[in-house]
């Protein structure tokens, strides 16, 4: 009989550990978030990818010029490294957990502060691009579930939480379980529809919800290898 106890305790906490592995939260936000990777080009695409490389043409209503956006995204963790150029403006910027938050503006060079980081840090695992990995990946750190935009009442979206629970982002589909408004705690996007951009599926096109600032994707390539580390580095001769 205790033999028999013990074998039924065993299986059980087997079987409890098997079920808290993968996304967890409401089946039917999970499958929503499925659906959503499909129409992005499918799971077994993005569950390869390690990293993002796009380029953004922006308009800001505030400026004269637009500029062109270069960004690589390490989607194994919370990377990024940019450029940003126009006719009379250049700007670099990276933020990594190992180098900082750090920029070099028309050749100035400047470390930003804990809050620029801490910003970064929380909005990056957000990402619509990392959203789309984790759930291809079914990673275990993230809930989805559904809940409220604000401001956006009549729509529900799919919420993703952190390991505690707390809603960092958010996705409303439409019909064909395409993106169409994607937010975090810092931002909020309107998207246009997908455009295929080699195997991969994003909006070509987004705008703040206030329409003042957006940008059109010029092209979007996806890579099965990390980038490298030192890639998020201040360059040599600037202060660490």
């Amino acid at each position: 009989m205790r033999i028999r106890i013990a074998l039924l305790l065993i299986i059980c906490v087997l079987t409890d550990n098997a079920m808290a592995e993968g996304l967890r939260g409401d089946p039917a936000a999970v499958a929503d978030a499925r659906s959503m990777v499909g129409t992005m080009g499918g799971i077994h695409i993005w569950k390869e990818l390690e990293k993002v490389h796009f380029v953004h043409e922006w308009d800001i209503a505030n400026r004269h010029e637009r500029y062109l956006e270069n960004e690589i995204l390490d989607l194994t963790g919370p990377r990024s490294w940019v450029t940003m150029k126009s006719e009379s403006y250049d700007r670099v910027r990276a933020y990594s957990p190992e180098y900082g938050y750090w920029s070099i503006t028309n050749g100035k060079f400047a470390r930003g502060d804990e809050v620029s980081l801490a910003n970064a840090m929380e909005r990056a695992p957000y990402s619509i691009y990392r959203i789309a990995r984790s759930v291809a990946r079914d990673d275990e750190s993230l809930e989805v579930r559904f809940g409220t935009l604000e401001g956006i009442p009549g729509f529900p979206a799919l919420e993703f939480a952190d390991a505690e629970g707390v809603a960092r982002g958010w996705i409303i589909l439409n019909a064909r379980k395409e993106p169409v408004i994607w937010a975090t705690t810092q931002y909020v996007y309107v998207f246009g529809p997908l455009a295929r951009f080699g195997n991969l599926w994003v909006p070509n096109w987004a705008t703040t919800n206030n329409g003042l600032v957006r940008y059109e994707m010029v092209s979007l390539t996806g890579h099965n290898a990390k980038p490298q580390l030192g890639l998020f580095a201040p360059p040599e001769g600037n202060p660490d």
